[in-house]
């Protein structure tokens, strides 16, 4: 793996020292290397400023580090400090972004969190809408609805991520019916679009290891999995986290409660009705944004690292099945 190999270690500690130098900071020991993913690591750095994180991606996501120092100098009490940035490697350098959510939600009432961030992240996206052609330009993945279908049928093709007949893919006769759904989900984007919602990035990866609490403020990190699509496909994820901690029914109280506050921020585009229509479209068709983001980071991995994560995307697929069954 290329994060642990001592030649790209070394540059990555001379470009940590030499941004370090350039803002005046001391180094005060070692690097240490606390996350390591396929996709992408992460370094801490001891400084007389407190520690200082570094973080790499695969070039794929490369644009990470242009999008993430854009959102922070746009929006710097929503986006960690950003110190530098390596736009071409794909390289970040940021300030400590304080403690994560993760170890905030320790009992089911912490959730109450989420309905004080989930405004402030809609708020980020509405005001992003503005610039969309601009991260687009960056390198953050196009996935509107116009383009969505597409997107899905290409999916369709790649049997290999599909892990068609593997004992944890799909198997033949899903496959079939995803394949008899396309017209459906083209039909399911064209409805969609016909809201005032506007398209913004879709941070795509927004749970509670990915937010920071800092003197107050909710800070969103790792956009590695953004795109430009649908806003309200950015709580698929929201609750699949929450789901996943607290084993929460499809139907509890707290995700009614958690819709309606990130709703109500959408007011100004439409009316409360309109809108709980289109975030009941949008909840039909998210797990395949859900599934794209993992593309990039499987396309990028040898068939034996992949097969680690053959669920992935046949566990999404089959989420899709589920939710347009039910409708």
């Amino acid at each position: 793996m290329l994060w642990i190999q001592p030649s790209w270690l070394e540059q990555a500690h001379r470009w940590i020292d030499d941004k370090l130098d350039q803002h005046g900071i001391e180094r005060q020991g070692a690097i240490a290397q606390p996350h390591i993913r396929h996709w992408s690591t992460i370094l801490r750095v001891p400084t007389s400023a407190g520690d200082i994180y570094f973080k790499a991606v695969i070039s794929d996501l490369a644009y990470e580090a242009a999008l993430t120092q854009t959102l922070s100098d746009r929006y710097p009490d929503c986006v960690p400090q950003i110190l530098a940035a390596d736009r071409q490697q794909g390289w970040l350098m940021m300030m400590d972004g304080g403690a994560r959510l993760r170890e905030n939600l320790t009992r089911i009432d912490d959730i109450q969190h989420w309905e004080t961030l989930l405004p402030t992240y809609a708020k980020l996206q509405q005001e992003a809408a503005l610039h969309v052609d601009e991260l687009l330009e960056l390198g953050v993945c196009d996935r509107r609805l116009a383009v969505l279908p597409a997107a899905f049928q290409e999916l369709l093709e790649n049997v290999e991520i599909l892990g068609l007949n593997d004992p944890s893919g799909l198997n033949l006769a899903e496959y079939q019916q995803l394949q008899n759904s396309a017209d459906g989900v083209a039909r399911l984007c064209e409805k969609l679009s016909a809201f005032g919602v506007l398209e913004t990035i879709d941070h795509g990866d927004l749970h509670d290891g990915n937010i920071f609490i800092l003197d107050g403020c909710y800070r969103f990190f790792d956009w590695g999995d953004s795109s430009i699509s649908h806003p309200f496909f950015s709580l698929h994820r929201v609750y699949g986290n929450l789901d996943q901690r607290f084993e929460l029914e499809s139907h509890s109280f707290w995700f009614e409660r958690l819709t309606a506050c990130y709703l109500e921020t959408w007011v100004k585009y439409e009316t409360k009705e309109r809108l709980e229509a289109a975030f009941d479209l949008a909840q039909q068709l998210s797990s395949i944004p859900a599934a794209l983001r993992w593309l990039p980071v499987l396309l990028n991995m040898d068939a034996v690292t992949r097969t680690q994560y053959v669920e992935a995307i046949p566990s999404l697929m089959r989420e899709l099945l589920r939710d347009l069954q039910r409708k």
